[in-house]
């Protein structure tokens, strides 16, 4: 019996010994800031040394209060959510989508769409972002194109206007007509439109028809901006595309690594008994991925609700804060302006409370369905 219990205690230091160590670690790096952070979310803190220097103590619950009643929190909150959305149920059905035609090779060159997709993920979140603040840009890609496409299209309709004049001529009609298709942006560019244009139309060769469609076009032909993107009902659709478009590799990947563990006799049994690939998917491989899936969807709300390096780098909040989200807007009341400590960590603690809610939900649909991963 002595030999017996000596074994047990020489087992439990042991794993002491070796559990210590890490739990340790892991108190200093994520329990004492978590403990921190609360404290702080209910004081008065206002910076500098944070033992020796001001004092600070209990301040009371008013930096949550004040979270409920910013509008800024709930149009933050209202972009965190599309985010949720766009990764549980755009993400991860396409992630799983591509994963199926990759693993049946229902595609030509299989491990050519599966690099091509996770491409996204091994480059920089802030080249991202700043390359699709280009694109986006009035001088990307899209600004070139649309400006082509406007540019051809008022010098279409200023050869048409010609064409019912008789030809290209410097006088006042065919000045109004121009200044017609110009609109009111053209003619703000003159004190006196119609006198102003004539002469420039005489300062143009009288057979230099190609002269004539571009330094019209140069002039008048509109111009593609993006500030129609700071609009609040379509200010964060580049930033969910974005978003899609960058992470919907990872869970191919995630997917993709997982459908290659069920046993291939199973699904080949399934097609010769008749079942079609559509068929093999939703009754062999989700059931079989259904762990998968909810630890996917778990990755994919916390990392959604910590979406700070992408948006920030693309739009830094927006000019008028329309594409803030939780993470920009703690950050912005940390380290911007004046900052207020106790007001980001109380903002910091909601982020934690509300990913949480999230995934006791997500967890909580697992078990309802009785999902499992074989």
């Amino acid at each position: 019996m002595s030999s017996a219990r000596q074994i047990h205690g020489e087992e439990g230091r042991a794993y002491w010994a070796m559990v210590l160590p890490a739990f340790l670690v892991y108190l200093l790096v994520i329990g004492f800031p978590i403990v921190l952070s609360v404290v702080l979310s209910v004081s008065d803190y206002s910076g500098g040394k944070m033992f020796g220097g001001e004092s600070w103590g209990f301040a009371g619950f008013g930096q949550y209060a004040r979270i409920a009643s910013d509008p800024f929190f709930w149009n933050a909150l209202k972009n965190n959510l599309y985010i949720v959305l766009v990764s549980v149920f755009g993400q991860l059905p396409l992630g799983f989508v591509f994963a199926y035609l990759v693993y049946r090779k229902l595609v030509a060159r299989p491990g050519f769409w599966q690099g091509i997709l996770y491409l996204p993920n091994i480059i920089s979140i802030i080249v991202v972002g700043l390359l699709w603040q280009t694109i986006f840009s009035p001088r990307g890609p899209i600004g070139a194109v649309m400006n082509a496409a406007y540019r051809r299209e008022f010098q279409d309709a200023l050869a048409a206007l010609f064409a019912s004049r008789g030809g290209f001529a410097p006088t006042e009609e065919i000045a109004r007509g121009i200044l017609e298709l110009a609109g009111p942006a053209g003619r703000a560019l003159f004190s006196d439109p119609v006198a102003e244009l004539r002469e420039l139309l005489l300062s143009y060769p009288a057979g230099g028809m190609p002269e004539v469609l571009d330094g019209l076009a140069n002039l008048f032909a509109r111009k593609w901006s993006p500030e129609f993107l700071t609009r609040p009902d379509v200010a964060m659709l580049p930033v969910l595309f974005v978003i899609l478009w960058m992470y919907t590799g990872m869970y191919l990947i995630l997917f993709l690594a997982n459908m290659q563990k069920i046993d291939p006799q199973v699904i080949e049994s399934a097609r010769i008994d008749g079942a079609r690939d559509g068929q093999v998917m939703r009754y062999i491989v989700l059931p079989a991925l259904s762990g998968t899936i909810v630890n996917s969807a778990i990755l994919a709300i916390s990392g959604s609700l910590s979406s700070f390096a992408l948006i920030y780098s693309m739009t830094g909040g927006g000019p008028s804060r329309v594409t803030e989200i939780l993470s920009i807007y703690m950050y912005n009341n940390a380290f911007l302006g004046r900052p207020n400590f106790p007001l980001a960590n109380a903002i910091s603690l909601v982020i934690v409370a509300i990913s949480l809610g999230l995934i006791a939900a997500t967890k909580a649909v697992e078990k309802r369905l009785g999902g499992k991963e074989e």
